[in-house]
């Protein structure tokens, strides 16, 4: 599998299929649509599944099997791999965000991207494989709007095109995770891994974060040893992480 280019394939596969996520709500069995909420959980949860059969065409196409696991706080969304004993796993993890619009009509845009404090540390805890497993960690990621102002009502079948969706020009990219990693949580009071902020897709797309240059083993080294909430470490950003280790090599 070392010389598999998961990243070039499953854009290619995508760019064939141009899957769609313009979804209206959720459909009950008497024919009820329920149009979703604004919530960051749930449309995550929607993107997932809306990507989940094209993830599972491509693992068909190249002769992947794919996990996924049980528990709702595991590492990855979708484990690809030959067998359970590849040692060259791929992780992928699917996040979403909504652009943060400024006044002058500009916006921004960041995501989460796991845990620091778990698996990267711990090779077993939290993941479904242990993390010296997997060759490859991809996050594929979704920004969307927020609308405003949508109408709280329950709609039937022949209505469907009156509903409003709650998100809006809808962008995705697939690319490493060192590749979109920032270098400092994504909230202050969480032990998860924060990407760069950005202004368009296209800077996603490309992995434009600090870590594209530095390579894997630094994020992981860097992010490895970042200090835990609340808790003092050697270091709170990269420029000292790297000034550190100058000093070190002398």
């Amino acid at each position: 599998m070392s010389d598999f280019d998961f990243l070039s394939c499953f854009k290619k596969m995508l760019n064939e299929r141009r899957p769609g996520f313009d979804i209206a709500g959720l459909i009950t069995k008497d024919r009820k649509i329920y149009p979703f909420s604004t919530d960051t959980k749930v449309l995550s949860t929607i993107f997932e599944m809306l990507i989940r059969p094209y993830v599972y065409e491509f693992a068909s196409r190249y002769g992947f099997q794919i996990f996924e696991p049980a528990q709702q706080n595991f590492y990855p969304d979708f484990t690809f791999m030959r067998d359970e004993k590849d040692k060259a796993k791929i992780a992928l993890d699917v996040k979403t965000t909504y652009r943060r619009f400024k006044q002058d009509g500009t916006w921004l845009a960041g995501f989460t991207l796991g845990s620091f404090a778990s698996f990267m540390r711990n090779d077993t805890k939290n993941i479904a494989f242990p993390y010296s497993d997997y060759a490859g960690h991809y996050i594929m990621g979704f920004i969307y709007t927020r609308q405003k102002n949508i109408a709280n009502r329950i709609y039937t079948p022949d209505r469907i095109d009156a509903i409003t969706p709650t998100y809006s020009a809808v962008e995705y990219f697939i690319q490493e995770k060192y590749k979109i990693a920032g270098d400092v949580p994504g909230s202050g009071n969480t032990e998860n891994i924060g990407s760069f902020s950005a202004s368009s897709i296209e800077e996603f797309s490309a992995g434009r974060g600090p870590f594209s240059t530095l390579g894997k083993k630094i994020f992981e080294e860097y992010w490895r040893g970042y200090p835990r909430y609340r808790k003092k470490g050697k270091y709170k950003s990269l420029d000292e992480f790297l000034a550190i280790a100058h000093k070190e090599k002398k």
